[in-house]
């Protein structure tokens, strides 16, 4: 997803800065983002829609008032929206706990799969309500299965990859923000760029933790033991995941990891909505990549949160992740 100044945007649409302010301000753009530093950023989304309000004020000459509500409609204030999951994709993916979760058989058949989630969907919505399920990328053939066994506009799908805590903590912000959008529209253009321009940064235990080098592969020069007392940090998005570096001493490489977050966000032009630091055993770690991030990186909000449940108990693992 490319993101777009103010300056951009003008030149790009031969529109002024002083109409895109008043097309915000009356609230013709509800996709607004702000960088770290507070400058509004557009994406390909808001182009479309100031061309359309440009081309209904001209073809139709309607009032702004008018196209907003046309290009926005309040169809929220009366409905019932679910986020769901289900008990496979919330046991392989960091998913928020607040997500309604479908017990499903983790051994069944794509067929048995679906049949299990359209049971429950079935027994738990109303005329008013609108799914929204957030899965494991590996069930998509499951739930898109049932999209013709739904209503048009009811029943919408988010498979999500792995890519740290960055899952949990877009699922988290949509469940604690539902109540800010008024606009089926705007709910699904926000879930869609935290997905695209979420990531995460990985620092995990040293290779030996997870690796056993054994004494024939290793003779003459012993060479791969140094090797696996190495740290890889790994960056993950919704597209890839790459090993950023190997490093032998993660404490001492706090700056190094900060300016790589630093250059993550120079990329989609400073953008984000939210970024914590995830840790599964202690937090002194945490505590300084927080300290060194707000000294590149003076207007990010960090939090630092424990990972509750960590799957293993001999490798400490630690998740810079942002959205």
């Amino acid at each position: 997803m490319t993101l777009y100044k103010i300056g951009d945007i003008c030149e790009l649409l031969n529109i002024t800065p002083r109409t895109i302010r008043y097309y915000d301000q009356l609230g013709l753009l509800p996709n607004i983002k702000r960088s770290d530093g507070d400058t509004r950023l557009f994406d390909q989304h808001d182009i479309d829609t100031i061309k359309s309000v440009r081309l209904l004020q001209k073809t139709k000459e309607l009032p702004l008032n008018t196209i907003k509500d046309e290009l926005f409609p309040k169809n929220l204030s009366s409905k019932n929206i679910i986020l769901l999951t289900d008990s496979f994709s919330q046991h392989h993916l960091p998913l928020s706990a607040k997500l309604t979760v479908i017990p499903i058989n983790d051994a069944d058949s794509i067929t048995n799969k679906s049949k299990q989630i359209y049971q429950f969907i079935q027994s738990n919505i109303t005329d008013s309500s609108i799914i929204i399920c957030f899965f494991h990328e590996s069930l998509s053939p499951a739930y898109a299965s049932l999209s013709k066994q739904f209503l048009d506009h009811t029943y919408f799908l988010y498979p999500l990859k792995h890519y740290g805590m960055t899952n949990y903590m877009i699922t988290h912000y949509i469940y604690n923000n539902l109540d800010s959008f008024s606009n089926l529209e705007e709910l699904h253009l926000v879930i869609n760029r935290l997905i695209t321009l979420g990531f995460s940064l990985c620092l995990l235990d040293s290779l030996d933790t997870f690796l056993s080098v054994k004494k024939e592969f290793s003779f003459p020069h012993n060479f791969l033991l140094p090797i696996t007392a190495y740290s890889p940090i790994l960056l993950s998005n919704n597209t890839a995941q790459s090993v950023v570096s190997f490093n032998s001493d993660i404490a001492n490489s706090i700056d190094d990891i900060v300016l790589t977050v630093d250059a993550c966000l120079h990329q989609q032009k400073r953008y984000m909505q939210d970024a914590c630091i995830f840790y599964s055993h202690t937090n002194t770690l945490a505590l300084a990549i927080q300290k060194a991030l707000t000294t590149y990186c003076p207007n990010v909000s960090c939090s630092i949160s424990k990972i509750n449940n960590w799957s293993s108990t001999k490798n400490q693992v630690h998740f810079i992740s942002i959205i």
